[in-house]
């Protein structure tokens, strides 16, 4: 695996997990707890420690015990500098690189310093695998080729810390990744059972790289982005825009009825941040409005979807038309632009300019991109505390419960078993 997709992937475990604690687990929550300190303290000023470890302890999921150990691991592969006097950490001046090279430091740290086991190296390859879709756990054990005990405690793992799920549907047991399934998982986990698992990776991969494409074109033409699909896949798609939790984005206008626009799962609660998911849906709308455009125009289509949203979030406006207001109707709706009417009779949409708005057209493009969202889990009150006053932090800790953390230990039996593979090398 990929050191950097590893790095992710502890990550998006140790967020899962939040407040439980996996006695077989040392690594990967060390790492991730890494990823998530430097995500919240990256780009801050010099910071009092002690505020750090407040913060850090109360507002983003960091034991107390374990906040030296992961601030002398950034210290360690230069994403701090320490100021200390004697052997007491008194400031931290965070030099937390930006984009890929924080995976690519933390990850160079993990596969050369970390000594992950095969225990820890295996639940990573399975959560992995569950990323891109769930699996039929038995055809998953085979196709990793692992002794099945070890499977078994690894998933058992997982389900008890919350970073898998597990659920039984027409005689097997399928396994999901709720970071990325939490929402509609029980129609995917039937799908898997139905079809496999290949048959939703295909659909969700060809989504990936045409997010927002109209289900109605898809039904009529039977392809995504120009890619030819399955009828299994249609149904994938019709149940999960029918039946599932959260209904794709949907537009009505004259010319073409309403339309429903299709996107892969979006990111589960799990690891993002109330207001980042709000501008996260918000981005969806905004994709629908330009694939509506591009796809199921009135008259005049959108030939080139990211450039326009290029000039969207650069420009904040476009120009002047009599052809595209049914089409924006929901990003006035969702305050997130208005249409000015020009007095010829024609339109000019306008964002409206605030930074969660930026924000949302910043997450448009790179869905049109085909490209990784980042950074939805940050917390920015948490990164307000850090450069805030002891007061103004205790008052944010005193307005939320500090909750005990979990133990997570596996079954008698099962721990037997996982300690005799230890001893016999899995």
């Amino acid at each position: 695996m990929d050191r950097k997709i590893a790095v992710a992937r502890c990550h998006e475990i140790q967020l899962a997990m939040k407040d439980k604690e996996a006695a077989r687990l040392e690594r990967i929550p060390e790492i991730g707890m890494a990823v998530q300190l430097a995500l919240h303290i990256r780009g801050l000023p010099l910071l009092d420690y002690q505020l750090v470890k407040l913060v850090a302890t109360t507002l983003i999921g960091i034991p107390r015990l374990a906040v030296d150990r992961i601030t002398l691991l950034l210290a360690e592969i230069e994403f701090v500098r320490l100021i200390k006097e004697g052997k007491t950490i008194k400031s931290v001046l965070p030099t937390v690189p930006y984009f890929e090279d924080l995976y690519d430091g933390l990850g160079e740290y993990f596969e050369t310093e970390s000594g992950v086991d095969e225990f820890e190296t295996l639940t990573l390859e399975i959560v992995d695998r569950l990323a891109g879709a769930p699996h039929n756990a038995d055809s998953l054990a085979a196709a990793l080729g692992v002794e099945r005990k070890a499977f078994d405690s690894s998933i058992e793992i997982g389900t008890k810390s919350s970073f898998l799920i597990k659920r039984r549907h027409r005689t097997r047991d399928i396994l999901v990744n709720p970071t990325y399934f939490t929402e509609n998982a029980e129609i995917f986990a039937d799908h898997v059972a139905k079809v496999g698992a290949k048959t939703v990776q295909h659909t969700l991969d060809l989504l990936k790289r045409a997010q927002g494409w109209p289900l109605a074109l898809i039904e009529k033409t039977q392809e995504i982005g120009g890619k030819k699909i399955s009828v299994d896949e249609v149904a994938l798609l019709k149940r999960l825009a029918q039946d599932g939790m959260v209904k794709p984005p949907s537009i009505i206008t004259s010319h073409a009825g309403q339309s429903m626009f299709m996107f892969t799962p979006t990111p589960g609660q799990v690891n993002v941040s109330p207001l980042k998911r709000e501008q996260y849906e918000r981005a969806l709308a905004i994709v629908s409005a330009v694939r509506q455009g591009e796809l199921l125009p009135n008259r005049f289509s959108i030939r080139n979807p990211g450039a326009l949203l290029y000039r969207l979030k650069t420009d904040l406006q476009l120009k002047p038309t009599s052809d595209y207001a049914e089409q924006y109707q929901n990003l006035v709706l969702l305050r997130i632009a208005k249409l000015e009417k020009q007095n010829n009779g024609w339109h000019q949409l306008k964002i409206i300019d605030t930074p969660e708005n930026r924000e949302s057209l910043n997450i448009a493009y790179n869905l049109v991109q085909g490209e990784k969202i980042a950074d939805l889990d940050i917390d920015k009150e948490a990164i307000a505390a850090m450069t805030g006053s002891q007061e103004y932090v205790e008052s944010l800790v005193s307005s939320k419960l500090l909750r005990e953390r979990e133990k997570v230990t596996l079954s008698e039996e099962t721990h037997n078993e996982v300690t005799q593979l230890l001893l016999e090398g899995i």
